[in-house]
Parts: C-alpha cells; structure tokens; sequence
C-alpha cells in the first residue's frame, strides 16, 4: 500500500488525459485521485506511526539489488501534508481556471507532478530517487510554462537550466557514492558507513548530493529560480509548489545526510550549510520586503522559511532535526494557503501587485481573517503552527550556542512581519482604487473550502504541538538511531 499513491496519481494522469475534453467528468475524476490519494496517505501515516516503517521489494527482489520502496515517520509525514496540498490545490484550480486549461491538460500534469512528489518520499533507492525527481521537474516545468504569461518564457528557461545543472549533481554525486560502496539503497549505504567508515568518494558524493538538493530547496545562492518563476505561474500552480517542489530537496538532504553525518566524516558540510541557511534567511526577506507583486513577496519567502528550514538540518543534532521536520511541515500548509489568498484577492482586486490593490477589508472581510491567520502563524504568533517551529528552531540553535542564528531568527521574524503589513495595508486597509464587485461568482467561492482546510490544519499543527512534536522526534529516532531522545 505504500506505493498507492504513486500508482492512484499515474492512474488519474492517464484518465484526465483521456478527458480532458469533457469538462463536468474531468473535474470529478481529478479531485477524486487527489481524495483517494488523501486518504491512502493518511492509512499510511496511521500505520507507520503504529507499527514502524514500511517497506516493499519490488519484484521481492531484495536490497540492494531490487527497487525498495521505504516509507518512515519522515516519509509518511510528507506523503500526508503532500497530499493534503495537493487536495486543496486541486480544488482551488477547478475554483479559478476556465475550460482552455483543462483542454490543455493542466490536471494530467498535475497528477503526473503528484506521482514524482510521492515517488520521491517513498523511494528507497537513490537512483530511483533520481528518477522520480525528474518526473515532477518535468512536469513542473510545463505546468510553468502553460501560464503562457509575456514573461513565462524566461521564468521557465531559469527554472529549466537549474534544474538540468541541478540534475547533473545528481547523477555526480549517484556515481561518486556507488563508486564508494557498490550500493545505492539508502537503508544500505547508512549501513555501509556505520560498519566501514567514509571514503574520499563517499565524502564527494554527498557534497555533489547535498548541491543538487540546495538546489531544489532554493536555497542561497541557488533560489533565483524561484522569484522568477512563482509570480509568472497560474496562481493555485504555485500555491501548489510552494507547499512540496521546495521541500523534497529539503527531505532528501534529511534523509541521506542526517544519518550519514551521525557516523561519518562529513561534518564539515554542516558549517557550509549553517551559512547558506543564514544568508537565505535574510536575504529572502529583503527580496520580498523589495517587491511589489504578492506572489513575488512570497516566493522571495520561500527562500527566507527554506533558511529555517535548513538551520535546524544543519545544527546537526536531534533537536536541529526534530526543529527542521516541525517547520517542514508548517510551512507546507501555510505557504499553501498564503498563495491560494493571494489568487483569491487576484480574482477580486483583478491584479497581484500590492500598490494597484485596495479596500478588500470593507468588501470581503472572511478573507482578510482567513489571509490573517496564515500571515500570523509565518511571523510566528502563537498559537498558530509557526510559533511552535519557531521556539523548536531558537531551542536547537540556543543549544548548539550558535548566536547568529538565534538573532537571525528573531530579526528575520520582524521583517516578515513588515512584508506582511505591507501587504496588508496595501490589499485591505487602502482605499480601493476601482470598483470592486459585490460579489463572487458560484465557482470561485468554493475557493473557500481549501482555504478554511488549510486554516484549521495550521491551527490543528499549533494547537496540536506535543503530538507532531513527538512525530517528529520519531524521525530523528529514525534518521538518527542510538543517539538518545532529544
């Protein structure tokens, strides 16, 4: 069962090809792969959290010669907030797109980015990690690329050739580890080094990884690609990336360095990522505090909560783990539900840029509530979700008495809290520039359900801290076995 929702998202792709032009049976097919696919990632979690991780031979071919699919507390958790996001935003998109996209096949490549997203936390194979990597950059880059926006064509060029460089690493850094130990299962490369060590290969394989993987998270110096390609993709699209294509680089490097680092010698990678991750965190913020379309102050986040997200992974400790996965999953549903406003306030105000926006807190205040609570929690106000990531965050850096860190934190809080206010007096409490209709048609207010999902499961996350605390002290049991409770 737990590949199933790389099967159910490769199964829906082909349906929705196939019906692409017919309208009524297209929307219904879709959003039920995207529930089916909901609730098999919520059996999966059940059990992982139950009985242990689940693992499956293709074939019964066993490791390292079969393909293995693993499935931990890490992955499970992934899976689930995956597709919870995926839910949403394919709910948003039959909310906000008209025909000319479904006829283009917009919800097959959804599915077929479903099916690489999936693969990609269930794999436990690196090369097949490889593999389901490019599955969802492929599809990605043409979801980009259908906006057919005057400067899309830029914004997928740039997404296309770090992608590609991204993707060479890949293959670099695959060799230079099976060259070392003559494996590529994850589970047996951890056993390899805890048994023989770190070879000059292993330790230039992973440098090789963990560049392919900052890559994917948009991390400095690597995030241009992010601010240049979000705010030129249809809006639910990039509410749907921002939630998971920046965080499978993320889990990759939680995955396969974490353990490795633990019984290995590859803990000067730690420092080069400590400050990669400073230097995102404040210089995603001042990217968005300089822009004036919405989308663009959000992707520009993306980059400054991947530094978070990154701090903790490179703190190297259990705390710095349990840290990362925390914000992880955080910062998948509030990102999320920050976008799906943002297409909210596009299809009101008719634009995303802050200075040609106004008067939206006197004609829809439900939607300045709902903007408000994702707003609230990525500042990092209790008792949303945020606040919770941010305290584990300070905790493990306090720990490690690493004091740039615990100021970037704190300072990098309140410049997003100015973007947000920027935003904010901008789309609610200004005056509105032009008349804005009374009201919504049927379709796009059903936009609402995903936002209201989304809100509760950021409350749900805060509210609900010591049981996703102790999920995420499983994964670092999992990443780091024998070193104790955090």
């Amino acid at each position: 069962m737990i590949a199933a929702p790389v099967l159910i998202s490769f199964v829906f792709a082909l349906i929705t090809l196939l019906l692409r032009r017919h309208s009524v049976g297209l929307r219904a097919v879709s959003l039920l792969g995207t529930a089916l696919s909901l609730m098999i990632a919520v059996w999966i979690l059940i059990t992982v959290w139950e009985q242990g991780p689940q693992r499956m031979q293709i074939g019964n071919w066993p490791a390292p010669f079969g393909i293995s699919f693993d499935v931990g507390m890490l992955g499970a958790l992934m899976i689930a907030g995956s597709a919870l996001v995926a839910f949403c935003g394919q709910w948003a998109m039959q909310s906000l797109l008209g025909r000319r996209w479904e006829i283009l096949g917009i919800y097959s490549l959804y599915h077929f980015l479903m099916m690489g997203v999936y693969g990609s936390f269930a794999t436990g194979d690196l090369f097949n990690l490889y593999v389901w990597f490019e599955v969802l950059l492929a599809a990605s880059f043409f979801l980009v690329a259908l906006s057919r926006h005057r400067t899309s064509a830029t914004g997928s060029f740039k997404y296309a050739v770090i992608s590609i460089l991204s993707s060479v690493a890949f293959l670099f850094g695959i060799s230079f580890v099976y060259a070392s130990v003559g494996s590529l299962d994850l589970s047996d490369i951890i056993q390899q080094q805890q048994l023989h060590g770190q070879s000059l290969s292993m330790i230039m394989g992973l440098s090789f990884l963990v560049l392919a993987f900052l890559v994917k998270a948009a991390v400095f110096p690597f995030f241009f690609w992010l601010p240049a390609s979000y705010p030129v993709t249809l809006t639910p699209v990039a509410a749907v990336f921002s939630g998971f294509l920046t965080k499978v680089g993320l889990y990759s490097l939680l995955r396969i360095l974490s353990p490795v680092v633990a019984f290995g010698d590859s803990t000067k990678l730690l420092p080069v990522m400590y400050g990669l991750a400073l230097a995102s965190m404040v210089l995603g913020v001042l990217g968005a505090l300089s822009r004036d379309n919405m989308k663009g102050i959000l992707a520009f986040h993306g980059t400054s909560q991947m530094g978070y997200i990154l701090l903790g992974l490179s703190l190297g400790g259990q705390a710095g783990i349990v840290a990362c996965v925390f914000y992880l999953l955080h910062h998948m549903m509030v990102k999320t539900n920050l976008f799906l406003s943002v297409a909210y306030m596009e299809k009101v105000g008719g634009t995303s840029m802050v200075s040609e926006s106004g008067g939206l807190w006197a004609a829809r205040p439900w939607l300045a509530g709902l903007f408000a609570m994702s707003a609230l929690s990525l500042i990092g106000v209790p008792p949303f979700s945020g606040f919770w990531a941010k305290v584990l965050t300070l905790q493990a850096a306090l720990g490690e008495q690493r004091w740039a860190g615990v100021l970037l934190c704190l300072g990098v809080s309140l410049f997003t809290l100015m973007s947000m206010l920027k935003i904010w007096n901008g789309v609610f409490w200004k005056r509105a520039p032009r008349d804005l209709p009374e009201k919504d048609s049927a379709r796009v207010r059903w936009l609402v359900v995903p936002l209201v999902i989304l809100n509760i499961s950021i409350l749900a996350i805060g509210l609900g801290y010591p049981q996703v605390r102790l999920a995420a002290e499983k994964v670092a049991q999992e990443l780091l076995p024998g070193k104790g409770a955090p």
